[in-house]
């Protein structure tokens, strides 16, 4: 029971650990598409200004 039980406390801190890695990654290449899709329209709009 306690070998089951230390199997479960580690594959749950394996969990968090995948998270604190996969989820700041996904956030910085969210925030690069956004930033990039921001400088495309503000370019749109500079050439229908001129």
């Amino acid at each position: 029971m306690q070998f089951i039980n230390q199997i479960l406390i580690m594959s749950f801190l394996g969990i968090i650990a995948t998270c604190c890695i996969v989820f700041p990654i996904l956030y910085l290449v969210q925030k690069r598409k956004h930033h990039k899709e921001i400088l495309e329209i503000l370019k749109e709009l500079k050439k229908s200004d001129e």
